[in-house]
């Protein structure tokens, strides 16, 4: 790979201004970002001859066509937006971003605590001066004054790459028992006592306290949890997803959860998301309305200190300014 005296990269993503002003910070001035009056293909296309890099999910075959297009970067982790079909017929690497892997996994092991300690319960209860001090069964009604241990219980994992690696580390002090399902089983890792493919899902699923849903989405994944499965779960266990909403079926998963199936969900990601600024509920079924749940907005890597998914992309513009290797290329035979 050549040396690169100046880059020229087109966002072809809307970003929030924060989030450019934090690549411009972090992009040195022989990289230049260029920004397309709004994020349509025609806007875009304005300034596609002087591009050398496209920054961004939204890639249609009049940009590849019409430009010079060296680099994909995608600066954030999720790719299922990507026409992948189109992708792989050109020669043109295409990346992602992980550096988001340790805060989303910082945000799971905090949703897996608050989840099986009830404290947003609690914390809703006692606000209306509610010590829930009263024994009761787990019902839709109520919940019980009793949390669950964390300490040498069981966690799966659903997908085991940069996040959930982070998440098991974190988790190393509290002695768990780690298992996993994962693309290929041939891979070893030294703290999971057990690694499995798609095939050995309902015994994962059955033997675990903790559901960790950390797998990217694609064809395969999409709808993977589902009624059939789901119900195979301990009514004691857990599911924490911080993946893509559309892994697990959204009736399905609202079914076991209203029915008290298993014990809770914590749940950043979801099925219906706000267009604009309006409120938006997060799914067809009402999942707020149940106790045994904790939602948050897709917030996992939103940080006080910078926008830390971004980083690898930073990164990435850099290693092909100077000719150096990439990080994170997508296979896109496997959409990922």
């Amino acid at each position: 790979m050549s040396i690169v005296s100046k880059l020229n990269v087109l966002m072809t993503m809307k970003r929030p201004q924060s989030q450019i002003d934090y690549l411009r910070e972090k992009l040195d001035d022989d990289i230049n970002l260029i920004m397309p009056r709004d994020y349509s293909e025609e806007a875009i296309l304005e300034h596609i001859k002087e591009a050398d890099v496209l920054l961004g999910n939204y890639i249609t075959e009049a940009m590849l066509e019409s430009g010079n297009i060296k680099l994909i970067q995608v600066p954030i982790a999720g790719i299922e937006k990507l026409d992948f079909e189109l992708l792989s017929r050109y020669d043109i690497p295409v990346c992602n971003s992980h550096s988001n892997a340790l805060p989303v996994a910082e945000t799971a092991l905090a949703l897996l605590l608050g989840i099986a300690k009830k404290i947003p319960y609690h914390d809703r209860l006692l606000r209306k001066g509610d010590w829930n001090k009263t024994t009761k069964e787990d019902s839709k009604e109520a919940l019980s004054l009793h949390n669950s241990y964390v300490s040498n219980s069981k966690v799966g994992f659903i997908g085991y790459g940069h996040i959930a690696r982070n998440i098991a580390r974190l988790l190393s002090g509290f002695s768990c028992e780690l298992m996993a399902i994962v693309n290929d089983k041939s891979k070893k890792y030294d703290e999971l006592s057990f690694i499995g493919d798609q095939d050995d899902l309902d015994y994962v699923l059955s033997s675990v306290d903790y559901l960790i849903v950390a797998v990217p989405l694609t064809p395969k994944t999409e709808g993977m949890l589902n009624m059939d499965n789901l119900v195979k779960m301990k009514k004691t266990a857990y599911l924490i997803n911080i993946s893509r909403g559309r892994v697990i079926d959204e009736e399905a998963l609202f079914y076991v959860l209203s029915n008290n199936l298993i014990r809770g969900a914590a749940l950043d990601v979801w099925y219906k998301y706000p267009e604009g600024e309006e409120l938006t509920m997060p799914s067809n079924y009402d999942f707020h309305k149940l106790h045994n749940v904790i939602m948050t907005p897709h917030r996992a890597d939103i940080m006080y200190d910078g926008y830390p998914f971004i980083d690898d992309a930073i990164d990435n513009l850099k290693a092909f300014r100077d000719g150096k290797e990439l990080k994170n290329i997508l296979d896109l035979s496997k959409r990922y």
